[in-house]
């Protein structure tokens, strides 16, 4: 079994995966091909270019690379990270197309609200017409991925749910939660679609000596989170922090209980919340994150609605004063089996065999 698989960049959250995929004992080449190695957005966040076991990497093909790279794994399967994203991409997909290749897509959903939302729309609508018969299948991450694309006519019998599926180095120590405080971390960018400041603002409502909350990131909020945090007197309780390099903010989750993603606007998934948990942590996020279907509430977390008045005061509630969620280790335990690259690599390979060799469609693995 051949897989190749195209993506923008090198990406941070797709190594272990396909480290993973290529150890998969009927899996004999995975082949990375992106446009570029990285991007300086990444870069200004503390991302490197990772190093990935067992994988063949090409970086910036021709278009002769590109029809080379289909004639010469003719029986290979296509896993693209979009539809027709990037002129690499796009050669690409009509090539595989003309070959008639066998090619999937991996999607997250698109921001569907409001005019630009219906543009939007209108626009996948329009791509679905000429292009989703070309495709075998679509990996939509998280339920509004899922949603969207059997809404634009995909077969649903070949929309799967996919994750961002990862492993992050263990901590030595897996996080035990504090008695006295909850100790909480987000990580990512200050922004109004990433709902930190809102969050900042139903979390001032409680008790200062209940929690600690570190905020590590930088973005067009972060004057106004300062500023609110010094008019409250919260100073000494939420600490902010510029961008960590992705490799010393994975070693960091030991020092917390909770991890955050109070989204506002679409995010496909959330990896910092499944970061977390594989450390241990119980995740608060908002159930625009597509990491909100592998919330449990009360065992591993709790998701909540911004649409739904008090209903982050609640989930807020829940995490500081109710002792009854599970363990650290079990938490931990429970993500490397639902989320964990491992994980990931199986299903894409039941995912496969579903497609194209009449097995049972799989159940994805944060299901239980």
């Amino acid at each position: 079994m051949q897989l190749i698989v195209w993506q923008g960049i090198i990406s941070i959250h797709q190594k272990t995966f396909l480290e993973a995929l290529a150890k998969q004992p009927r899996v004999t080449k995975v082949l990375l091909v992106v446009e570029q190695d990285i991007t300086p957005y990444r870069k200004s966040m503390g991302w490197t270019i990772p190093q990935i076991e067992n994988v063949e990497i090409i970086i910036a093909p021709s278009a002769g690379d590109i029809e080379n790279i289909f004639d010469t794994y003719p029986q290979a399967f296509h896993l693209f990270g979009g539809f027709r994203v990037g002129a690499m991409m796009k050669i690409a997909q009509k090539i595989g197309t003309l070959k008639k290749a066998r090619m999937g897509a991996i999607s997250e959903p698109y921001a569907s609200q409001g005019f630009k939302g219906f543009l939007r729309t209108l626009k996948y609508a329009y791509i679905g017409l000429l292009h989703f018969r070309h495709l075998d299948f679509i990996l939509a991450i998280g339920k509004t991925g899922v949603k969207q694309y059997t809404a634009l006519g995909f077969d649903k019998r070949y929309v799967f749910p996919w994750a961002y599926f990862i492993n992050v180095p263990l901590v030595e120590n897996i996080a035990t939660t504090s008695k006295e405080k909850q100790r909480i971390i987000y990580a990512g960018r200050l922004e109004e679609a990433k709902g930190v400041f809102k969050f900042v603002t139903e979390l001032s409502a409680f008790n200062k000596d209940k929690y600690t909350l570190d905020i590590i990131g930088e973005g067009s909020d972060e004057a106004k989170l300062k500023a609110f945090v010094a008019a409250n007197n919260l100073q000494d309780t939420i600490h902010f922090h510029g961008f960590m390099k992705y490799d010393d903010m994975v070693k960091i989750y030991k020092n917390y209980d909770w991890v955050v993603l109070p989204s506002t606007a679409k995010d496909g998934w959330g990896v910092i919340i499944s970061e977390g948990m594989l450390n241990g942590l119980k995740g608060i996020c908002s159930n625009i994150c597509g990491v909100s279907w592998a919330i449990k509430d009360g065992f591993n977390g709790m998701s909540f609605d911004w649409s739904v008045k008090d209903s982050c005061n609640s989930a807020i509630n829940e995490m500081l004063n109710n002792n009854s969620f599970a363990s650290p280790d079990t938490i931990s335990s429970w993500a490397k089996e639902a989320i964990g690259a491992d994980a990931g690599a199986r299903y894409c390979i039941e995912i496969l065999d579903c497609r194209y060799n009449n097995a049972a469609r799989p159940e994805f693995p944060w299901a239980n």
